[in-house]
């Protein structure tokens, strides 16, 4: 009986989180929240991590799970912080965002684990270039979200990439690693894709940023995008778009392998699945060869997850791909 190869099993344990809530499905909260659940007690519920849920919506979310009679499993979600335009405006966001979550952990911190933060970066303090205002925003972030009692918060931090790409990325990471010799406790969040080809990042971006988190031992997760396994060509929105089997191979080989940056953007802009060989010991990807315990170690310390509104495209694809069984 066929089953699926452990390096396979390695690399996509918990590579998801569930984001539902967000385009292109858009799904109401409550839709959301139940097809979470069904993962969850699926056969492949491995492959899930977290819901990804907005500040703004738990107390409905709090509602969704008082009102569940049966015994649930532990939950675990990313909350979303409120975006703000100002570091002034976060702040605001910021203090109700959390009086939210202190309500929400009153009732339900036995059932549902709320360690996790991601958030945006405000224009105006990532586009200023100064790394000592950037860590002071880091601080403040991490000084003023309450933490679940028992547990270590943690935070990924996205910057927009626009025209000063290189800049941000470099500026945003510097500060990352400066702030986590104190606090330990913010990774890198960067979006690979969107509803529109301008949103989608190119591979000497990607590239960019997985380098430079690298170098500064930051944890990194992915958002947007990348709902197939393999880059392809979308005719909705007329552009390549990035496959999460590329992006995490680039990861996973980079923390393990001296592989250049031209090598990475190949790997990146790779559209054959042949070329990406699975075994029960490891993974080869043209010559770079990993043991299942470089997957591992990868994965759970550098390339961590990304968002997906879709469980069911990623998880369709990789079981026609027969990479899963």
């Amino acid at each position: 009986m066929e089953k699926t190869k452990q390096s396979v099993s390695l690399f996509t344990n918990g590579i998801i989180d569930y984001a539902g809530l967000f385009p292109p499905a858009k799904l109401d909260l409550s839709t959301s929240f139940n097809n979470f659940r069904d993962y969850l007690a699926g056969e492949y519920a491995d492959i899930l991590s977290r819901f990804i849920c907005p500040a703004k919506l738990l107390p409905e979310l709090r509602k969704l799970i008082n009102n569940i009679q049966e015994d649930i499993p532990d939950i675990y979600l990313s909350i979303i912080l409120t975006a703000s335009d100002t570091f002034e405006n976060f702040k605001i966001n910021l203090n109700s965002d959390m009086e939210l979550l202190k309500d929400f952990r009153n009732e339900l911190s036995a059932k549902v684990n709320t360690d996790c933060f991601e958030y945006r970066i405000p224009e105006d303090i990532i586009s200023s270039h100064d790394k000592d205002r950037i860590i002071d925003f880091l601080k403040y972030t991490s000084d003023n979200s309450v933490a679940d009692p028992g547990l270590k918060s943690g935070f990924y931090c996205e910057c927009i990439l626009g025209e000063d790409w290189k800049k941000n990325i470099a500026g945003m990471t510097d500060a990352i690693e400066i702030h986590n010799e104190e606090y330990s406790d913010t990774g890198f969040k960067l979006r690979t894709g969107g509803v529109t080809a301008e949103a989608i990042p190119s591979s000497e971006q990607i590239t960019y940023a997985i380098r430079h988190c690298l170098n500064r031992n930051l944890e990194m997760k992915f958002t947007a995008g990348l709902h197939h396994p393999f880059r392809h060509f979308d005719e909705g929105i007329g552009t390549k778009m990035h496959g999460f089997v590329n992006v995490f191979s680039a990861g996973i080989i980079s923390k393990r392998h001296n592989i250049s940056d031209i090598e990475m953007e190949k790997l990146l802009e790779d559209e054959s699945p042949d070329n990406f060989k699975f075994t029960e010991n490891g993974f080869t990807w043209k010559g770079f060869e990993l043991e299942n315990k470089d997957i591992h170690f990868a994965r759970t310390t550098f390339v961590r997850s990304f968002g997906s509104c879709s469980f069911d495209e990623p998880l369709d694809d990789l079981k026609k791909l027969k990479l899963i069984i």
